[in-house]
């Protein structure tokens, strides 16, 4: 009988036998200005490759439901060996909902919880004391196959820059929609393409 294999099927041919994935789960960066969060998990050292990675959370009726689109962007890095996923979300949410990544594979589904994360207030004293400046220690990740932390840093930087750059895309676009709004509303309503290259200088070229 043969087989018949849908769209997007991916056929692994090879003697090495399956091994399940390694998952690490910690935080990326700390909250930033505009209130967000970053969450990141890897899957590396399985094989085959492919994987697929899902986030859950567990809310204050303590239910386990899969996190809703619209409250997280998500992106996915997928390369020879390893994928990473990182979602970024309201940090009000972090410290409500407790976050956990589910990796399914061929050789078995692994779970790994995110630590709840607890906001940071300073408790109210009746009279200023003298006190020594606090040292920040970097959250620690839980790593729950001994990933190495150089490999962590650079995942963060890579990740960090990539969330950056799809703001700043928005932001772009944004400006643009707006320029062109500005400028339609000031040549007015029916000014039309050709009213557009008669009031170009002599010699413009508009290939």
């Amino acid at each position: 009988m043969g087989k018949i294999f849908g769209s997007g099927t991916r056929l692994y041919v090879t003697d090495n036998p399956v091994r399940k994935p390694k998952v690490t789960v910690y935080s990326a960066s700390k909250p930033d200005t505009n209130g967000k969060t970053t969450l990141l998990c890897l899957a590396r050292d399985m094989m085959p490759d492919l994987v697929k990675i899902s986030w859950k959370k567990k809310d204050q009726n303590d239910q386990t439901v899969e996190v809703p689109q619209g409250e997280k962007e998500e992106l996915e890095q997928r390369e020879e060996g390893k994928t990473t996923s990182m979602i970024i979300i309201d940090k009000e949410k972090s410290y409500s909902n407790k976050y956990s990544c589910s990796v399914k594979h061929e050789g078995g589904n692994k779970n790994a919880d995110m630590p709840k994360e607890v906001p940071t207030e300073a408790p109210p004293t009746s009279m200023a004391a003298p006190t020594c400046p606090s040292r920040i220690h970097p959250q620690e990740p839980v790593d729950l196959e001994g990933a190495e932390d150089s490999f962590q840093s650079m995942c963060r930087l890579n990740l960090a820059s990539l969330s950056y750059t799809v703001m700043i895309q928005k932001s772009l676009v944004y400006c643009y929609g707006l320029t062109v709004l500005l400028l339609l509303r000031i040549m007015g309503k029916d000014t039309t393409c050709c009213d557009l290259y008669e009031r170009m200088p002599p010699g413009t070229d508009i290939r």
